[in-house]
């Protein structure tokens, strides 16, 4: 299988981050930016206009608002259906600040809401009238870790070894995705992954087992560099 990595445009908590330093004040669902939208207008574009080396075949999204904005254009552009995935949302879930400083999940946006950034978007069961995140805070790395892992085995699972599949995911969790693809147990350093980069896997029998290839990590041939956010 090949898999297209790629992160959502700017948001309002990315922008607020860059400006205040912080994430005070920070919204638990957060839309794109204005420029989280042009990223993802070019996304598309450069997408449709064969920039990748593989045409694909079926596009997988988080069901955090700023992942679906992110992947609905790409899905015009591609003329394919928004598979919405209940695991690929961002480390720690949807949650707001507590009073106290504690974390309180939130449940995310509703499938109305959902449904009226994309009239493609193909909502699992679980999305419902009142939202899609029903899971505790996610503080722990390893359930992270195992997220990520559950999520790629569930997509080699659904899909033929000839698929290309993209998924619209979020910066810190690809940390947990980069490692399980390759198989890394233990990693101390970051991975960069800005505003709808693209990252592409593919299992390739470069020896006489699988092995899976990063082809490319933090690909952006679609933005101009005053366009490119974290």
């Amino acid at each position: 299988m090949r898999f297209v990595v790629i992160r959502h445009g700017q948001s309002a908590n990315n922008l607020l981050e860059s400006q205040t330093g912080a994430s005070i004040g920070r919204h638990h669902d957060p839309e794109l930016t204005d420029l989280g939208h042009t990223q993802a207008a070019l996304l598309a574009q450069a997408v449709a206009a064969g920039v990748l080396p593989w045409q694909l075949t079926h596009i997988h999204t988080s069901l955090m608002t700023r992942a679906v904005q992110t992947a609905a254009p790409l899905a015009d552009a591609v003329d394919l259906p928004l598979l919405g995935h209940l695991d690929a949302y961002e480390t720690a879930g949807v949650f707001i600040d507590g009073e106290d400083g504690m974390p309180r999940t939130h449940p995310g946006a509703t499938a109305d809401a959902l449904q009226a950034v994309s009239s493609r978007l193909v909502l699992p069961a679980g999305a419902g009238p009142n939202g899609w995140y029903v899971k505790p805070y996610e503080h722990d790395h390893q359930a992270r870790a195992e997220r990520a892992r559950i999520l790629i085995e569930g997509l080699r699972e659904q899909h033929q070894a000839t698929d290309v599949v993209a998924l619209l995911t979020h910066g810190a969790f690809f940390q947990h995705l980069f490692r399980s693809f390759l198989g890394i147990t233990a990693m101390t350093g970051w991975v960069t992954k800005h505003n709808t980069a693209i990252s592409l896997f593919a299992d390739e029998p470069l020896t006489d087992l699988t092995t899976m290839t990063a082809r490319a990590i933090d690909w952006m041939p679609h933005l101009s560099e005053d366009l490119v956010s974290t």
